[in-house]
């Protein structure tokens, strides 16, 4: 298996740089989702630390410290942060690697020793009371998180890389997933095989809880499995996404079983050619409104733009929502190597809902689909 340690070394390095050009000469990531974009482990637990003055250090629980021993790069020191009750416990982490302090306080430790002036953290991306126990024994702490979510929503050619085989491990896990489909499955049996299939192809699991829905259920754009089975014709939508190596992906696809109705048929076209002309804005140095102006346009034409209920797009990375959106008043400019979902729909209540998202890589000369699915109209 190939070692992407370098990329994520390159991460943190990135988050450095941007930290010192702010005037931050320390940075704490306590989110899990920038602790994983920092050190590509998968469900890393605790904190991160990043200086240039001092060693990188990971701060974790006694549990989880030799998981994290095994999967950190190199650069890092890994240590333990000492609860109460486990003094009393004996353990083979070597003593250096111990603080012998709760978490927070054992990051106040270790900003002191870095001897950090003006240290920094993702405290607008976690939750409040880690964030007031950090900002409690760090006075000085800033916040960092806009500086890092603009950080993480340019990619990297080796990120782009991974979210495209995120996309390829998808694509062939829904293809095998439709050949399960047939008269008297029910919502909950397509997903299970989803699922099975993302895993075996090598995904760290979905990117999201896949959404499958049959009939009018396909009329709710959050919409959990259930035991609803195929009987008659109908639309089936899928929207579903892989995870590699941390980098996720992000697909939906429309699909009716049987012979599809006119009706069905011309508001599929319909959102087809809203989402031809939403790709065809998309550019670096355009807002990242207008894609969604342009959908909008298309639908207002057909009459539909009414059960357009939802913005078009946004970013996907380490996190399957990031920046930056594409919705109306958005005043996000798109940059080179973003990658964004393009996705409109339209949600009839109790008839039936369709939803067309392709992912794409923003470029100077305009968007590049990582999909590769089919996104005409398919009779199952």
């Amino acid at each position: 298996m190939q070692n992407y340690e370098e990329l994520f070394v390159k991460n943190a390095l990135r988050i450095l740089a941007k930290a010192e050009a702010e005037g931050h000469d320390l940075v704490i990531l306590a989110n899990p989702s920038n602790m994983l974009y920092a050190t590509g482990i998968r469900s890393p637990s605790g904190i991160v630390i990043l200086s240039n003055n001092c060693s990188w250090t990971l701060v974790t629980s006694i549990l989880d410290y030799s998981r994290m021993s095994s999967q950190a790069p190199k650069r890092y020191t890994v240590k333990v942060a000492y609860r109460g009750a486990d003094e009393a416990l004996e353990t083979t982490v070597p003593k250096s690697h111990i603080v012998k302090a709760p978490l927070t306080e054992a990051a106040a430790e270790i900003v002191k020793r870095c001897e950090a002036k003006k240290p920094a953290a993702d405290l607008g991306m976690i939750n409040h009371s880690l964030a007031s126990s950090l900002k409690q024994k760090i006075p000085e702490l800033s916040d960092f998180s806009r500086h890092l979510s603009k950080i993480r929503s340019i990619k990297s050619s080796e990120e782009i890389d991974l979210i495209t085989k995120a996309v390829e491990i998808a694509e062939e896990a829904l293809r095998r997933t439709l050949l399960y489909i047939r008269e008297g499955v029910s919502e909950a049996d397509i997903a299970g095989t989803l699922y099975k299939e993302l895993l075996s192809l090598g995904s760290w699991g979905e990117s999201f809880p896949s959404i499958i829905a049959f009939y009018a259920n396909t009329a709710y754009p959050h919409y959990t499995p259930g035991q609803v089975r195929l009987t008659s014709s109908g639309p089936i939508l899928v929207d579903w996404g892989a995870v590699y190596h941390g980098y996720r992906s992000d697909s939906t696809r429309t699909f009716w079983w049987g012979k599809s109705s006119s009706t069905f048929k011309k508001h599929y076209e319909a959102l087809l050619e809203a989402q031809e002309a939403a790709i065809e804005s998309i550019y670096a140095g355009a807002e990242a409104r207008e894609p969604d102006t342009q959908a909008r346009q298309i639908l207002r034409k057909h009459g539909l733009e009414k059960y357009f209920i939802h913005g078009l797009g946004h970013g996907v990375g380490v996190d399957v929502h990031e920046e930056p959106y594409l919705r109306p008043g958005s005043k996000t400019i798109l940059e080179n190597n973003m990658i964004v979902t393009i996705e409109p729909g339209i949600y009839l209540d109790k008839i039936h809902g369709i939803r067309i998202e392709d992912l794409a890589v923003v470029t100077p000369s305009g968007a590049r689909l990582l999909t590769k699915f089919t996104r005409h109209l398919i009779e199952l």
